[in-house]
């Protein structure tokens, strides 16, 4: 067997600590320095001249002087040294071949270049004498040929190497490919992007075609990414769901949370609300705390996102409503053009690895990287607009003032200037419709990319820069732009002992919006005043009655800033075969830059603050990772067996800054804190520290039987002393029985079949940061003059972690050559040992103290995943994959709790999100009003009536997407669903916040309402006399709680991609334009209400379309 001499990399450099400062800078100049090793990828190294000077030196010295000077590796075999010569050389700037000419002059040896690398092999002439006795001849051969996919089309770019050795190339444009030097029996491997590689043994050959199959719908082919490693689907014991690139770049979203909704068994996902940047629910297989965070752990890259996905925000603007608790979303900042998967981790097996972390499961977003092939440059355009598709139709002024005189006439109250200045002060026969006014309006959407990546088989680059402008709905067109950088360079050496892996973004967003939602006031009374005066300035008084004008938020100036860099560097060295070293070393930061500027004109006269102020806030998260790792493989027995070892140190800093500025002289000075006469300003910081050691055990025997054994101890500062550690594993098993000779011999249409499961415990260490230890803050009040501080909370250095047992047990089918599969979970999560707020005694001064609680919470369901290729021939083909769960969150127990102050709020047996509500039995014709049901029997309606009616957790959701490919068209439809009980528009209307019979306009819902005695209706009367009870109780009934079960045509997309032939006229590789559809349709219960915000309050999901172009040369 040939043994190849492989020249080493030049050494890397040892990491050091830097601060946060200095990331910025560091980050500039890695760009430029990546640009500049991309470029001399691409650049042929043996067009660089050569000076040696040597005296009867070793043929194999002056090789390693040569890769010195030139970079190419030199690729030999020692039997062709054997018979070598001394070498006496004096070279000065010569080229490349003439060095070569001259060093290998009566050696009996030529050389070629190929794929930058100087192969040397024996002069065909010479052969004879540069034989070894009792050695077999070796013959070299040139080969070349052909690489396509199974209709005929080549492959550009794919890679061919030759097995052992660090000789290769890839295809051209053609899918054509040449390789020099070659052994003739040598064994060719052929690879590409999401297709199966294949082997192939020369035998002699010169010439050779080869077809890869595509591998995307193959179950036993497709790779997961499991962060701390990767393993094919066929073989994983874990559930874990997976969004491609492909799917992400059919959705014309901003946000990257958007593209899972419904993509995902046991994920759900869902909008607060359509202002821009605006936050999104998060949840993996349901909530396990009573009363701590259930948020999963988000990974880019394997670093942690320091920010998670928390609220970014610290002033209130229409991004972070407080009526439906959203808030300014981080994933704002990472463009979903750069992501290349995403990677939901689910059950104890998949997650054990991550421990406390871990918990409520774990997101792995994967940036792209750069690949092998020739250098490629792909530019993306596309161009669209975003709308309100439908709202509740609203009264006329006509049917305004009709249900406002009823409703005064209810009351028994006479109108007058103060409660009535829509009847007697406002123009009778003014009409504006605000729903036009406010949510009217049409955003534009503009989104550019380009990309360069390329490589060859040592080094790969890949450098792409995105931009991305939305402006909002509202007037004024308020825009949220985006500018990201992403950068990838991977580099392995010639012995392939040692890799490097860096990936480094930045990404910059401003967002620009108005100072609160203006979607409340597009239920204004619909004969309101004029806002401008005939000046065009803004006015709060007409006709002595003072009114509230919403153009008073565009008038104040929001404005938040958000950056985003992360860089992730992985160097791996194989110390020998089965033995690797790995270290991974992560930052990210992420910043927000935000300010409110009031001037004194979008203030009203009785405002407590008047002139010219402003609100100034500054958020920022630091996150520091380092994980060293150790693993080792080996084949044992039958089998596969490997080890990984690794440990973790995390560090994450949040620091925040609020500043109220008053008395600016000047609107043009508003910017300028120096300008200000009053300041108040507080900060906070926070800091927490995390260590971890782990271990994870695979064996994998003959393919059918693997076993995953997973251990970890967790150390974390959000606890006391003596409770910061503790241990958590899991131990997972699969059976491939389509392996069994006994079932693929009896069922030969069953092309794949595994049971698998897992069991393990994690914990739950969201509690936030000191609250072990007694904190204090300053008081409202001084004691001589001095001042003073209070205790913020009650120390428990002794609560511990919360801690979740997991449960798993899977089947995953495939039939008639996976053209049909099934994947099929149950999972049962128990998390106990609970962190819960428990009442003190008022003498203690403190209302309550955070400590364990021995209550359990049980989350179980049922899983499924089918896909399905219905049709599938040269020219079509439909694929289908429909996903479905079916959750139940239950508190299994919890002590005395009906004598704790959780009784009105939880029930043993039920759902934590359980709805406890006074039970409607309707509207009574005689009075009008709603009646309720007495439980206690004491001929009242108290507290002690509450049932529970409901929950508001889904009973199941899921979706469907299928997707038609014909002669180089694609057309994908999605639909998502989701069965639940929510609040309906009533709780809005007949409760306490836009109560029916105000000064608001309502929807025509109410318009078969109760009018008179006898009337029977669903609908109860309206009254401008608002009885505190009466709404309270409505708004806590079953009257304003109903089915919200919704079906929404999520995403369509229409796209064409061009033959090749027609490409090769402009010189491009591949080109496709597209048309994409986003929230086109939704079918509920009320028409006009979103089902997702449930909140008619807040800006509903827009529909958005888009045109686009992308093209690759």
């Amino acid at each position: 067997m040939r043994k190849v001499l492989c020249i080493h990399s030049p050494k890397g450099f040892n990491p050091t600590h830097l601060s946060s400062g200095q990331a910025w800078k560091i980050m500039r100049l890695i760009t430029i320095f990546l640009f500049a090793a991309c470029m001399q990828v691409c650049a042929k190294g043996y067009t660089q001249t050569v000076s040696l000077q040597e005296r009867n030196a070793k043929l194999e010295d002056v090789f390693h002087l040569l890769k010195k000077q030139t970079g190419l590796p030199v690729l030999y075999t020692r039997s062709m040294l054997k018979n070598s010569k001394p070498v006496t050389v004096n070279l000065k700037n010569v080229s490349l071949q003439q060095a070569l000419n001259e060093i290998l002059k009566d050696q009996g040896l030529d050389y070629s270049i190929v794929s930058n690398t100087i192969v040397i092999k024996v002069k065909e002439a010479s052969s004879s004498k540069q034989t070894i006795p009792n050695e077999k001849v070796e013959t070299i051969i040139d080969v070349n040929g052909r690489v396509t996919d199974s209709e005929g089309s080549p492959l550009v770019g794919a890679s061919v190497k030759v097995k052992g050795t660090t000789n290769g190339t890839t295809t051209d444009a053609s899918g054509v490919f040449l390789l020099k030097g070659v052994d003739e029996n040598a064994i060719l491997l052929f690879s590409y992007a999401e297709h199966e590689s294949v082997e192939l043994k020369l035998g002699g050959r010169t010439n050779v075609t080869v077809v890869l199959k595509s591998s995307e719908a193959e179950l036993k082919e497709v790779v997961i990414n499991k962060g701390y490693y990767t393993e094919k689907q066929k073989y994983s014991v874990s559930s874990v769901g997976r969004v491609t690139s492909k799917e992400i770049e059919r959705q014309p979203v901003s946000n990257p949370l958007a593209t899972l909704i419904g993509r995902v068994p046991g994920l759900v996902v869902s909008q607060q609300s359509g202002v821009p940047g605006s936050s999104f629910n998060v949840q993996i297989r349901g909530r396990n705390s009573i009363a701590q965070g259930s948020q999963p752990l988000i990974l880019i890259d394997g670093i942690p996102f320091a920010a998670g996905n928390e609220n970014m925000q610290l002033i209130n603007s229409a991004i972070n409503n407080t009526l439906q608790g959203s808030g300014l979303s981080p994933f704002n900042a990472l463009s979903p053009n750069d992501i290349e998967s995403i990677e939901v981790l689910k059950d104890a097996d998949a997650t054990a690895i991550y421990g406390s972390r871990g918990a409520n499961g774990v997101l792995l977003i994967t940036t792209k990287k750069s690949r092998i092939g020739k250098t490629r440059v792909t530019a993306n355009f596309n161009s669209g607009m975003a709308k309100v598709g439908n709202l509740l139709p609203l009264m006329n002024t006509q049917q305004y003032i009709a249900m406002r005189n009823e409703a005064l006439a209810n009351a028994g109250t006479p109108a007058s200037t103060s409660n009535a200045p829509d009847l007697l002060v406002y123009d009778q026969t003014r009409y504006k419709d605000y729903q036009k006014e406010f949510l009217g309006g049409i955003g534009h959407v503009t989104n550019a990319g380009l990309s360069i990546s390329g490589g060859n088989i040592s080094t790969q680059f890949l450098l792409s820069g995105n931009y991305y402008r939305e402006t909002s709905i509202f007037p004024n067109d308020l825009p949220n732009q985006r500018g990201s950088l992403l950068t990838n360079l991977s580099h392995k050496s010639t012995d392939n002992k040692l890799s490097i892996n860096f990936s480094g973004g930045f990404t910059s967003v401003e967002n620009r919006s108005a100072s609160s939602d203006l979607t409340l006031y597009t239920f204004m009374s619909p004969n309101s005043p004029d806002f401008f005066d005939t000046n065009g300035k803004l006015q709060y008084v007409y006709n002595g009655v003072q009114f509230e004008n919403p153009y008073s938020y565009l008038r104040e100036k929001y404005k938040v800033r958000t950056n985003n860099l992360t860089s992730n560097l992985t160097l791996a060295y194989t110390i020998w075969k089965t033995l690797t070293a790995k270290v991974l070393m992560g930052y990210n930061q992420q910043f927000t830059d935000e300010q409110k500027l009031s001037p004194a004109d979008a203030k009203t006269p009785t405002s407590t603050i008047q002139g010219h102020s402003g609100l100034f806030g500054k958020n920022q998260y630091n996150s520091w990772n380092i994980e060293p790792q150790l693993e080792y493989s080996t084949n044992l027995w039958k089998g596969k067996f490997s080890v990984l070892l690794g440990t973790t140190f995390l560090s994450k800093v949040n620091s925040s800054t609020s500043i109220d500025a008053q008395g600016f002289s000047s609107e043009a000075l508003l910017e300028s804190l120096d300008a200000a006469t009053l300041i108040d300003a507080t900060s906070t910081l926070t800091k927490y520290r995390y260590q971890a050691a782990f271990g994870r055990l695979n064996y994998n025997i003959a393919d059918k039987y693997i076993v995953n054994a997973t251990g970890r101890r967790d150390g974390s500062s959000r606890f006391g002393p003596g409770k910061q550690f503790s241990n958590f594993g899991a131990i997972g098993a699969a059976w491939i029985f389509s392996e069994e000779k006994f079932i693929s011999n009896k069922f030969n249409f069953l092309s794949f079949g595994k049971l698998r499961g897992s069991y393990g415990v994690t914990g739950n260490d969201q509690i936030g940061d000191y609250q072990f230890v007694e904190t204090w803050r300053p008081a409202s009040f001084s004691y001589v003059n001095d001042p003073t501080l209070v205790p913020n909370n009650l120390s428990n250095p002794d609560y511990a972690w919360e801690r979740n047992n997991k449960l798993e047990a899977g089947l995953d089918l495939g039939f008639l050559k996976d053209r049909i599969v099934l994947a099929a979970s149950y999972y049962r999560n128990r998390s106990g040992n609970q962190l819960i707020n428990y009442r003190l005694p008022y003498i203690t001064g403190f209302s309550s103290v955070i400590t364990n609680f021995p209550a359990v919470v049980q989350n179980q369901g049922w899983e499924f995943l089918l896909e399905t290729t219905p049709i599938q021939s040269k020219k079509l083909r439909w694929n289908s994959v429909f996903n479905l769960t079916v959750p139940k969150n239950t508190l299994l127990s919890f002590p005395n709790i009906n004598t704790s102050t959780y009784r009105s709020l939880y029930v043993v047996g039920q759902s934590l999100n359980s709805i406890y509500l006074y039970r409607s039995l309707g509207v009574d014709p005689t009075t009008g009003q709603i009646s309720y049901v007495d439980v206690n029997g004491n001929n009242a309606v108290d507290i002690e009536d509450r049932q529970i009616n409901g929950r508001t957790d889904p009973r199941f959701y899921g979706g469907w997407q299928n997707t038609l490919t014909y002669a180089g068209i694609e057309l994908q439809c999605f639909f998502d669903f989701k069965s639940q009980t929510g609040r309906n528009p009533y709780y809005f209307l007949y409760g306490l916040i836009l109560p029916a019979g105000s000064q608001k306009n309502q929807p025509l819902l109410i318009d078969d309402r109760w009018r008179k005695p006898g009337d029977v209706s669903d609908l109860p009367r309206i009254t401008s006399a608002f009885p505190g009870t009466i709404g309270s109780n409505r708004s806590q009934s079953s009257f304003v709680y109903s089915d919200q079960s919704f079906i929404r045509l999520r995403n369509v997309s229409l796209a064409y991609t061009f033959p090749k032939n027609l490409l090769t006229k402009i010189g491009a590789t591949s080109a496709r334009v597209y048309m994409q559809g986003q929230n086109l349709m939704t079918f509920n219960r009320t028409k006009g209400y979103d089902p997702e915000t449930q909140n008619i309050l807040v800006m509903p999901t827009l529909q958005s379309y888009s045109v686009g172009i992308q093209i690759t040369y």
